[in-house]
Formats: structure tokens, sequence, C-alpha cells
């Protein structure tokens, strides 16, 4: 089969294809920039806006591959696709690998100059990112219209290799896979491990002061050439900016390096900067972190986490179950303790009667009913740590939050000291950090309801029209035995909460969980009370009956609620025109 045919077969899968330059030999790149470009055989010959013209038609693939320049194929990742790619690029992202126990997957997977490449089905809840780099492993996911690419076979790596499919795991042998549950909880996660602790360093810049001696002379260059390649911005992809940062490279090696790096390890340092900030861009980290990260000196190829409060020091294997929140310092990359924060988690004040709490988490859509991730809350469950992660697996049914329940109170309240300055050692300040549910209502959002249109209003209005259509008290004073509302002699009124809802649901839709909020708002609106009272009564025959019992006072605190749905007297006319 051609590498034409080849290509074009994959139209058929549903993928969406991108022409890439090729590799004419080793090191060597069709474009114009040829043995100097900084990503031969990686980049799209379609300029800036190549994910626009990305494309599943077979007629235009195989024309690609008329003329006798060597062509690249480049996958879209993403929804267009339904395809993302897992790269296991060096060892420490293989040994991470099976660290977590994911073991061989029978996707459909490649290997490429440094390690495989698996595709998996792309999904919805996966972050919007375009790039997550999950403990070395990097997850290509060309999500919420940030546009990702992988090169496939039958391209040729920049070493002159060429791609080829594992045998027996061709896109044709084997389908797509969904993304292992534990990695897609990591892919969520932002535990730190991406970032590096800066260090009393001299800027990247100095190296145009003073001269680099034998030893240094690498490492040196490298943070020089990841400074400058940062600060070119969104302009890093043109060829005069990477022709420019090369020629930068190179003078400085000829004039500060003693002796001067060969003009190879120049080329191969001027490459790997551009890949080090495009993946930093990728993966939405500003130019002032990505600079800060540069001028740390090279990332290292060890795994190298930050302990976890509560956690081993194999901690950072384990997929912990608060989903999407951050565990890094509070500055990013600088030099402090790590601690836990908001991450994806959001949250939004509700100024309805009494105030809510709805706690947003993406990740969460797959397990709630209405498919949101919101989780509604309390101010007295918001407060508590313990009733936060009940009110979670209530909404959820499966995500469990305090699983270690004193780790989990750590995370919520806070309380546990960090120390910034660290480098400073015993001089190093100290303080207390501040709990997520604190750090979530510095950023929270603010909704103000207008009465008419509150959903819970409404349900009051429906559970009041149904009780005031209660029984009188009739002479054997007993509770109606269908369950439905019946006042009795003493002034109470008996009914089951669950047969008057069962009434209304006959006329109206209810929401899943939307009667025990009413529930809760009535409980806070008679006095924050625990519960309705309850008792049973048997009726002939020994069938034993539960009841609700309210006061007067109590069916005059849902029909005070209900009330607000009462539209205004209409406005007095306007006076004539005189």
């Amino acid at each position: 089969m051609s590498v034409g045919t080849l290509a074009a077969s994959y139209c058929r899968l549903g993928w969406h294809l991108v022409p890439l330059y090729g590799v004419v030999e080793p090191e060597v790149c069709t474009c114009w920039k040829g043995k100097d470009c900084g990503t031969p055989g990686k980049h799209p010959s379609g300029g800036e806006a190549w994910h626009l013209s990305a494309t599943n038609d077979e007629d235009e693939v195989m024309s690609w591959f008329e003329g006798s320049r060597p062509v690249n194929v480049g996958l879209l990742l993403g929804p267009k696709s339904g395809v993302i790619d897992v790269e296991l690029d060096g060892d420490h992202a293989k040994a991470a690998w099976n660290e977590l126990g994911l073991g061989e997957i029978w996707t459909p997977t490649y290997q490429a100059g440094r390690g495989p490449h698996r595709l998996f089905r792309w999904q919805e809840d996966l972050p919007a990112v375009a790039v997550r780099k999950v403990l070395g492993i990097e997850v290509r996911i060309g999500n919420g219209g940030k546009a990702a690419q992988s090169v496939i076979p039958p391209s040729t790596h920049h070493t002159g290799v060429v791609y080829q499919w594992v045998p027996g795991m061709g896109p044709d042998e084997v389908e797509l896979q969904p993304l292992p549950e534990r990695l897609l909880n990591l892919c969520w996660n932002d535990d730190g491990s991406g970032q590096s602790r800066a260090v009393a360093r001299s800027p990247a810049r100095e190296m145009l002061h003073r001269p680099v001696q034998s030893g240094g002379r690498n490492n040196e260059l490298y943070r020089f050439a990841c400074a400058e390649a940062a600060r070119c911005g969104p302009n890093l992809d043109n060829e005069r900016e990477q022709q420019d940062l090369l020629l930068k490279i190179r003078a400085v090696n000829l004039i500060q390096c003693k002796p001067p790096l060969d003009d190879s390890e120049c080329v191969q340092i001027y490459r790997s900067a551009i890949g080090f900030i495009r993946k930093n861009r990728a993966a939405g980290v500003s130019t002032e972190v990505a600079i800060a990260a540069a001028e740390a000196g090279p990332p290292t190829t060890e795994i190298t986490t930050a302990r976890q409060p509560g956690l081993t020091a194999t901690g950072w294997q384990r997929v912990f179950t608060e989903v999407g929140l951050s565990f890094s310092p509070l500055t990013p990359d600088n030099d402090s303790d790590p601690e836990w924060g908001p991450g994806e988690w959001s949250l939004t004040i509700i100024h309805s009667d009494p105030i809510e709490y709805r706690l947003h988490v993406p990740h969460w859509r797959q397990f709630t009913a209405d498919h949101t991730g919101n989780v509604t809350l309390t101010v007295d469950q918001y407060r508590s740590a313990a009733k936060v992660a009940a009110q979670v697996l209530a909404a959820t049914g499966r995500v469990m939050l305090d699983d270690d329940p004193k780790r989990w109170r750590q995370i919520w309240d806070g309380g546990y000291k960090v120390r910034d300055n660290v480098s400073a050692g015993d001089r190093a300040t100290k303080r207390t950090a501040r709990g997520v549910k604190a750090k979530l209502l510095d950023n929270a959002g603010e909704e103000w309801p207008g009465a008419s249109s509150l959903r819970y209003v409404l349900l009051a209005s429906w559970l009041y029209d149904r009780l005031a259509q209660a029984a009188q008290p009739s002479d054997d004073d007993i509770p109606d035995p269908t369950g439905r509302a019946a006042w009795r002699q003493d002034g109470t009124l008996w009914f089951a909460w669950g047969k008057v809802w069962e009434d209304i649901e006959r006329q109206h839709r209810v929401e899943v969980g939307e009667r025990l909020a009413l529930r809760r708002r009535l409980l806070a609106r008679m006095g924050g009370v625990e519960d309705f009272r309850h008792a049973e009564y048997r009726h002939l025959g020994g069938t034993r009956k539960s009841y609700v019992v309210w006061s007067r006072r109590e069916f005059a605190a849902l029909e005070d609620m209900a009330a607000t749905l009462t539209p205004l007297p209409p406005l007095p006319p306007l006076p004539p025109d005189e």
C-alpha cells in the first residue's frame, strides 16, 4: 500500500487530516528553513489556520502525495475526528504508565521516535485544553476550541525513522478505546507535578553580559533560548521569528561560550526550546510562568511531585477523588510549599431565600442527574466538610470526597502549615493555608434571580394548592388513609409527603432533587429544625401509616413562601397629557 493510499484510508474512519512538511533527510525539513527548522516534519504546511482546513476527503488527501517532495500527515485531535492521543515520550512517562497499572490496552497504537502513541476515543468529559501533561504522560486532547494534532504513520520522524503501527494494533485492526478512568481523573487534576520549584539563580539573560565556561554552556544556553522563545509570544510559530531566535542562539554561543558549542548542539537547543514553550502554551501556561520555569533550568526527566498532605511517598500514584482540585504553590512556580486550591472547581452564590451555593465540578457532569456537574448546598452544608461530602455523594451517587475523612477536612477547611521562601531553610516564612471553601469564595460568581422566576416558589405554590384542598376535620377525627392532606380537630394538618407529591406530579414536572431542596427551604423557614414532625396512625384492619404533622404556623410558612409568586397589583394609569 502506498503512503498516499494509507493516509487516505484514515478518512473512512472519520478522521480529519492536515498536511505537514516532510523530512528530506534526518533533521532536514521540506520547509524553507531546511536543517535550521525547529520542528522538522512536525508543523502544518497550511499556515497558522491549519486546523480550519483539516479534511476527511480521500481524493484531497491523495493529492498531497502527487509531488516529488516528502509529505507528513497530521491527525486533527478532538471532537471533529473523535480521537485523542496519549504519548509516552521517554522513560519517565513509560514508568508512570506502569506505576499507574494501566498495562497494555488494545487501542490503535503506533511507534514514534522516542516512544509509543496510543489513540483513544474522544469524550465530552475531558478538560477544555489542547494538551494536558500527567506525570510525564502527554495527553493531547484538542478540546475547547484549542487545536492540537499528532504526526501519524506513514510519516517520517526527524531522525529518519518512519512512524509505524504496532503489528495487530492498527486502526483497521482494533477499535478506539475510552481513556482509562484513572488517567481521565488525573487529567482533571493539577497535582503540581508540572511545576518546577524556583531557585535562586541569575536570570537567563545574564548570559549576554558574562562568558560561560565549559561545563555549564549547554545548560545556560538552553535557559537563554527558552526565555527568548517565550518572549516571542504568539509569534513563536512565525518562520522569521524562529530564524531570528536561532541566529541569537548562534551569536551568543560564539561570543559567550568558552569554547563555543558545536553548531549541531545549538540547533538541538533551539528545537528543544521551541518545543518546551510550545507545550507550555498549549497547556495554558502564561508567558510569565513559562519564562520563570525556563530560567529555573531545564525540565528534569525524573518524576518529582510535591507531597500531598496525608499521602505516602508514592502517593502521587493515587487517583484522588477530589477530581479537578489543584495542589501547587499559591503562586505558580514560586519558592513555596504546595497547597490545595479550587483548580477546575467553581462556585456561584445564589441570592435566594435562603442563600444557596452552587458548586460546579466539570468532571461530575457524567454523575449528576441533569448532567450539569452542579451540586447545590445550603450555608450550613457549605461550612461543614462532612456535609459537603454527604451532599456530593447524594447528588452523584458515587463521588466520595471523604474516603479519607481527615484528609478531606484538611483540603476543605485548610489549617495545615505551609512555608514560603523554602530555599531560605530555617528562615522560611510559615503560615496557615486557607481551605478550598474559602478560596472558592474569593472568585465566586453571583446570581440574583427575581422572586417570580424562582423555581422553589413555583414548587411551593403547587404544594400549597394541594394542601389547601385538605379535608376538614371529620367526626371520627382520623387522618386520610390514602395519605392525602386532612385537618384534625386539634388544628393539625396530617398528610403523607410522598402521596401529596405523587398527586402534584400528575399535573406538573418535578425534577430530581427538587422536592428535597424545597423541604430544606421549608425547614429553614420553620426555624431551622432538622425535620418535620412525624406521627403514625393505625387504621382499621391494622394498617399503620406514617404522616407529616403540621401546625397552622407551619402551614402559614408554606403559604408565605408560595405568596411570593402572587403578581403585584397593576399600576394606576398615567394622567392624560394636558
